[in-house]
């Protein structure tokens, strides 16, 4: 019976609208989300400007040459002391990173568990903190090259389940989130549970931290916000609900200095949310309303922030918002398929068509595009470097890493190859991290490599 009434108000929504003339809900602002449904900020739309957009423009594909002389195109090499998110801060994009740039191997570990590893990784306090998919959480000491300490917090009716967990730290305090529904707050000091909540439905999410509140969302793209010290629920949101399961996970990112949290679900919509007052800023939909949300799959890439620049990306665009007020920068016909970076200036992004991006922030004009296998000469290279790992911008010189252990490295200034080495004989099987002038990711064969 709740799956039947969560279809007919997914019916009811198809029948709403937004303002014409900006495209954002005409009354999201100042609507509480307390007690609420989505079904309280729906009007009828009667003109999409993201529709009409995607239908009117064709695919981005063109190599394009730089016209300009950048000076300052990417901010100064930031130096990262511990890494304690997804994404490694709130707003989920770091714009340069400072790395020693020797590539000299500095350690390789012992395989971290003899079960496989989780992708995602995190760093606190010179400790590597990650997980194996039976769900045991440990913590890899950098300083003595060992595992100091696991704790599993599943019974064993639940150990044979392979556990997808979302991590974030805050003081001490190890918070984890998973797919059976489970939140927990774990101390790293003792190694011990201060308290575990279920919450029924899985989660699918990152996490987010701030003023003493988690924030995740469940696969029902139900957003929460979580008393971080007792895990109980300060408030839930539900948004609309899509019953078909994408690679794309719910998204969250933060805007700490204007105290708003940024939603992106499966169902491609969009909300801006101030988290203390608990107030709807704007909402913005991103799904062809003209289907249903059971024919079509929504894909995304974590959405980010720089400055009062929202970049979002579909599975057909590349787009820019500003961070207030949902209304639109700027819009590009693109098959992005990595999170891009946003610099001072500028948005990088890698497309489906293998071509390396640079857009201008404020016009969203495409400064060069460059197909990143055209400057090497073998033409069986693209074969052996693979899928794309990771896309960093390091000692401002773009790097793309591939999971059969390449990095190519690239000219912020007009997309000219630099550089290309194989790094890891044995790939890349997690986010490459920085901090302290060092690179660090786990291999293939789950070991964990240090390089300075």
């Amino acid at each position: 019976m709740e799956r039947l009434l969560l279809v007919l108000i997914t019916i009811l929504f198809t029948s709403c609208s937004f303002d014409n003339k900006t495209g954002i809900w005409k009354d999201a602002t100042n609507t509480s989300v307390e007690n609420q449904s989505s079904k309280s900020i729906l009007k009828k739309n009667q003109s999409s400007r993201y529709e009409d957009f995607i239908t009117k423009n064709k695919t981005f594909n063109e190599v394009k040459k730089s016209k300009i002389s950048f000076n300052s195109g990417v901010n100064d090499p930031i130096k990262i002391k511990n890494w304690l998110e997804q994404y490694a801060i709130p707003t989920n994009n770091i714009s340069n990173f400072s790395y020693s740039g020797n590539k000299i191997l500095l350690l390789k570990s012992r395989k971290l568990s003899k079960l496989s590893s989780s992708r995602k990784i995190i760093f606190y306090k010179k400790n590597l903190i990650s997980y194996d998919h039976k769900g045991t959480i440990f913590v890899y000491s950098l300083n003595l090259n060992k595992k100091i300490s696991e704790y599993n917090f599943y019974k064993k009716k639940f150990k044979s389940f392979n556990k997808e967990i979302d991590l974030i730290i805050n003081n001490n305090i190890l918070y984890a989130a998973d797919n059976l529904g489970y939140l927990y707050a774990l101390n790293l000091n003792s190694n011990s549970i201060i308290w575990a909540k279920n919450y029924g439905i899985p989660f699918r999410s990152n996490m987010k931290f701030a003023n003493n509140q988690i924030f995740l969302a469940n696969q029902d793209n139900v957003i929460y916000s979580i008393d971080a010290n007792s895990g109980n629920k300060n408030w839930q949101y539900s948004t609309n609900l899509t019953f078909l399961k994408t690679d794309f996970l719910n998204n969250l990112a933060l805007d700490l200095v204007n105290n708003n949290l940024f939603f992106f679900n499966t169902s491609g919509e969009l909300y801006s949310i101030n988290y203390l007052n608990q107030k709807i800023n704007w909402m913005l939909n991103f799904k062809n309303p003209s289907l249903t949300g059971e024919t079509e799959l929504f894909l995304s890439q974590p959405i980010i922030i720089k400055n009062n620049n929202l970049i979002i990306t579909t599975e057909k665009a590349l787009l820019s918002y500003e961070k207030y007020n949902g209304a639109r920068n700027w819009a590009l016909s693109a098959e992005s398929i990595f999170k891009p970076i946003i610099t001072s200036k500028y948005t990088y992004a890698i497309l489906k068509n293998d071509l390396l991006i640079c857009l201008d922030n404020i016009s969203g004009n495409v400064v060069w595009s460059k197909n990143i296998f055209v400057d090497i000469k073998k033409k069986k290279f693209k074969n052996k470097f693979g899928k794309i790992a990771d896309f960093k911008i390091v000692n401002s010189e773009i790097n793309i890493y591939s999971i059969n252990g390449y990095l190519l490295t690239f000219n912020f200034n007009n997309g000219n190859l630099i550089s290309k080495q194989k790094i890891s004989k044995s790939g890349i099987g997690s986010e490459v991290i920085f901090l302290d002038d060092n690179m660090m990711f786990i291999d293939r064969r789950n070991k964990l490599l240090k390089f300075n």
